[in-house]
């Protein structure tokens, strides 16, 4: 495990350092509006040990599960990845955690007849 969060600490370099990459990424899908701050912590919760806000998981729903799927697939793509199996097959993992809590999160706001996103 100590080695993902090396190689995520310089992936999450390489994503800090093209954000304008990302946000570009997210419009080129149609992926829909998300925040850099957004982008910022959906990257860091799968990449390393952030957490999503409520907030950000219901901007996350509303771009969409094959769009939010893309995006990482798109930067597992990197040729950093190509000898590191376990470390995307890790990322995929918690992709879809990340994914999950959000769904809950959106699904329980949606029950809930007092709240709003």
């Amino acid at each position: 495990m100590a080695s993902l969060n090396v190689y995520a600490a310089l992936v999450i370099l390489a994503i800090a350092l093209s954000g304008a990459v990302i946000v570009d990424s997210v419009k080129t899908h149609s992926c829909g509006n998300m925040t850099l701050r957004c982008i910022d912590e959906v990257y860091t919760s799968i990449f390393r040990n952030g957490t999503v806000s409520d907030e950000c998981c219901h901007k996350l729903v509303k771009i969409g599960r094959p769009c939010h799927e893309a995006l990482v697939r798109r930067d597992l793509e990197d040729p950093f990845f190509k000898n590191h199996t376990n470390i995307k097959q890790e990322i995929l993992s918690k992709a879809k955690q990340i994914w999950n809590k959000c769904t809950s999160i959106v699904d329980a706001v949606s029950v809930s007849p007092n709240a709003s996103p």
